[in-house]
């Protein structure tokens, strides 16, 4: 429903959901499983109210499935992308409502998360290239709050963990392949930017 457009209808499914899982809880307690698809539900929620513009409910959302993310542990790499994304997004929110600090404050969360999971996950290219995105976003709130001599190292420090990705012929599969793009783009973006922020 939500990737029809039929934001409604996503919504109030989404809730029926988080009703369910909720009573689960209850039963259950706090289990790893029902935590995660809690917090899984929530931020899909979120997703919904920020599409219909509601942005205050948006973020009530995404800090609601940080809540249930930060009670597990943090040693599967679906819940760490799940509760570095829901950070994320209410720092989006934060930013684009014009509330910098705050949302540095968020970003500034979910590169950390993002940090300790590359240090385990070393190996795992997604890892390294969601700290790349954190640290984008960290840099682009600095640079906007004027601390562009910051904002310069962050970018620089984002560039060089998408450098270090380097695929071996036998890896060069279609989710390689998608993966080194995504990086090349990125490199071309803020590397362009650079010069600017030097020369400002």
């Amino acid at each position: 429903a939500f990737r029809a457009q039929n934001v409604e209808s996503a919504k109030s499914r989404l809730s029926l959901c988080t009703e369910d899982i909720r009573d689960q809880i209850e039963r259950m307690g706090n289990t790893s499983e029902l935590c995660s698809q809690l917090g899984a539900v929530l931020g899909m929620l979120g997703d919904c109210c920020r599409a219909m513009g509601d942005a205050d409910a948006a973020v009530a959302y995404f800090a609601d499935s940080v809540e249930f993310l930060m009670k597990l542990p943090m040693d599967d790499l679906e819940i760490i992308h799940t509760l570095s994304v829901s950070l994320n997004k209410i720092g989006d929110l934060k930013y684009y409502g014009g509330d910098l600090q705050a949302a540095r404050s968020y970003y500034v969360r979910s590169l950390n998360v993002r940090r300790d999971a590359v240090k385990r996950h070393s190996n795992v290219p997604s890892q390294v290239l969601d700290v790349a995105v954190s640290l984008a976003k960290v840099a682009d709130v600095d640079r906007s709050i004027g601390n562009e001599d910051v904002a310069v190292d962050g970018f620089q420090e984002a560039i060089k963990r998408l450098e270090s990705l380097t695929l071996k012929p036998e890896e060069a599969g279609l989710e390689q392949r998608c993966w080194n793009s995504s990086t090349t783009n990125f490199q071309k973006n803020h590397l362009n930017q650079l010069p600017k922020f030097r020369s400002a």
